[in-house]
């Protein structure tokens, strides 16, 4: 370890218990990036900034609602909500499943030996983020394994050739089983139907798949914030039924290797806005925390904020949603994956917190 290396990482960890927190900020951004991180240095980074973390009320102005809404049946949660603003409407699809994170543990209800996931499909208020109409969504129908995870996570809502659709995780569709493969879904807004669901196939069928985010007005997904030092994007692949191709665009630096997705990625006029997640963990708990992205036309980020939590320091947020709606950013998190909740930014406060990269 170089010199300058072991003196951010001393920075890093001393400064919380000095109450110089700025000054580890500072110091873990340094240590992120740089191009020859260790992978156990860049771990250790991640878990030391959650000491000196900030919630988003913190860099700018921002309300959050908890989306308060039934689960889909007794005793589950309702969490990672994601959104889609069609037609003067706001949509919002929100995840509810039967268990709980209990000391890093997930935990079924007695019984029960499968993870299940349901959503729920309901109407936003913008002006008071209030949900009405909520409806659990029927289908899509698909052969499935006998695997312990069963359902479509981790939701996206997006606008598609013929309508509206959604771009998710699942793990047990036959005849894959187990690993997180993307799939996408038709869902008809009226009667809160899925249907004609597609697994997105892949070359390497050992990894897992998850958290790709839609680019609005387009049939892309951004796949990696940095694979290889580029943004990657992916669409589905016109010559190969169920595959899709990957392009690699734009440089990024060291310090975005980590940004993992988040909801959608949307236009605005600098290019497009993206909200994406960080992982870190607190001996064998996970901790999140989030980045606003700015991508420029060519989906090379350009600007980013500082990281932030939502709600609560150290702790599981997740966000799946992100639409703008007037001059107002609309991002939906889960919290904990027990709660769903709806944090509301202007726009130009929230651009303003972001710096060059």
């Amino acid at each position: 370890m170089s010199d300058t290396l072991e003196h951010d990482v001393a920075v890093s960890i001393h400064a919380f218990y000095c109450g110089e927190l700025d000054a580890g900020r500072r110091a873990t951004d340094r240590i992120l990036a740089r191009d020859d991180l260790s992978p156990e240095t860049d771990i250790m980074a991640r878990t030391n900034r959650l000491w000196h973390g900030r919630l988003i009320g913190d860099l700018c102005p921002a309300v959050s609602q908890h989306i308060n809404i039934g689960p889909a049946q007794d005793g589950w949660s309702t969490f990672n909500p994601s959104l889609l603003h069609r037609d003067g409407q706001l949509w919002c699809l929100v995840r509810s499943s039967n268990y709980r994170i209990v000391n890093g543990r997930y935990l079924m209800p007695p019984g029960d030996s499968k993870i299940r996931t349901h959503n729920i499909l309901c109407r936003m208020s913008v002006d008071t983020l209030q949900a009405t109409d909520a409806r659990v969504i029927t289908g899509p129908e698909y052969l499935s394994t006998d695997y312990e995870i069963t359902g479509l996570e981790d939701c996206r809502l997006r606008e598609t050739a013929t309508g509206v659709g959604v771009s998710c995780t699942v793990r047990d569709v036959a005849p894959f089983d187990g690993r997180c493969r993307i799939a996408t879904a038709d869902l008809d807004l009226d009667s809160a139907a899925m249907s004609n669901l597609v697994v997105l196939d892949s070359l390497s069928t050992q990894d897992h798949e998850k958290n790709w985010m839609p680019v609005v007005g387009s049939h892309s997904w951004v796949y990696s914030c940095r694979h290889n030092g580029r943004v990657v994007t992916v669409d589905p692949d016109a010559e190969l039924a169920n595959a899709y191709k990957m392009h690699a665009r734009g440089r990024v630096p060291a310090i975005c290797r980590g940004f993992r997705g988040g909801g959608q990625v949307v236009p605005i006029p600098e290019g497009y806005l993206a909200v994406i997640h960080e992982c870190a963990f607190l001996g064998h708990q996970r901790a999140y925390e989030h980045r606003f992205v700015v991508f420029d036309n060519e989906l090379a980020i350009t600007r980013v904020s500082p990281p932030f939590s939502f709600r609560e320091l150290r702790t599981i947020e997740f966000a799946a949603g992100l639409a703008i709606v007037g001059d107002s950013v609309l991002v939906s998190y889960g919290h904990r994956d027990e709660t769903a909740w709806m944090c509301k930014i202007p726009v130009q406060q929230l651009l303003e917190i972001t710096q060059p990269l």
